[in-house]
């Protein structure tokens, strides 16, 4: 039963994907198989990496969303694929490859900007701003970032404002917390 290949993931044409998983993978599958996307391959995978990513199971989000890399996929297919995958390489620390596939996707997103709103979560642009803040701590990166996505349409002139506000704020929080953490050497 254990090596047995779930009938969704035969609907949705990925036994051969399902055989090559290790067999922590293909349990781990089994767990969100009830009631997912079976109309494509595509349908399956992303529902599976949202729901692994809610799950925090962000290594399997990343396994299913690698496989699409592969895949031949028009843009809209390919940024919502990207999209699932950036969550789960933010979820495994994998900053450098999120960050990359967030650039990917900021490229596409003006061919497909009419499907996927700006006032709708977009990992490619929270994501991004996470990364460059939090990981790289690149402030005026993240400015230069943000005049972006206002040329672009994703955020207005207010939020653009209030984002760059409380990115100054941070920055000099941290500056703070770095003056009365200093500790003399001993």
């Amino acid at each position: 039963m254990a090596d047995e290949i779930p009938s969704q993931v035969a609907q949705a044409g990925l036994d051969g994907w399902y055989s090559g998983l290790s067999s922590q993978d293909r349990i781990r599958v089994r767990r969100y198989v009830d009631g997912i996307d079976t109309s494509s391959q595509l349908g399956f995978l992303t529902d599976l990496m949202s729901r692994a990513v809610d799950d925090h199971n962000y290594k399997l989000a990343v396994t299913a969303g690698e496989f699409l890399e592969a895949a031949e996929l028009d843009d809209i297919s390919r940024f919502r694929a990207t999209e699932g995958l950036i969550e789960g390489l933010f979820g495994s620390d994998r900053f450098a490859d999120a960050k990359a596939m967030c650039l990917r996707n900021l490229d596409l997103y003006p061919a497909v900007s009419t499907s996927f709103p700006p006032e709708g979560r977009l990992s490619c642009r929270n994501r991004l701003i996470d990364i460059m803040v939090g990981v790289d701590g690149d402030y005026d990166g993240a400015f230069a970032v943000l005049d972006r996505y206002n040329a672009m349409g994703l955020i207005d002139d207010e939020e653009l404002a209030y984002r760059k506000q409380s990115l100054k704020i941070h920055r000099m929080q941290k500056s703070f917390d770095n003056l009365f953490n200093y500790r003399p050497a001993q």
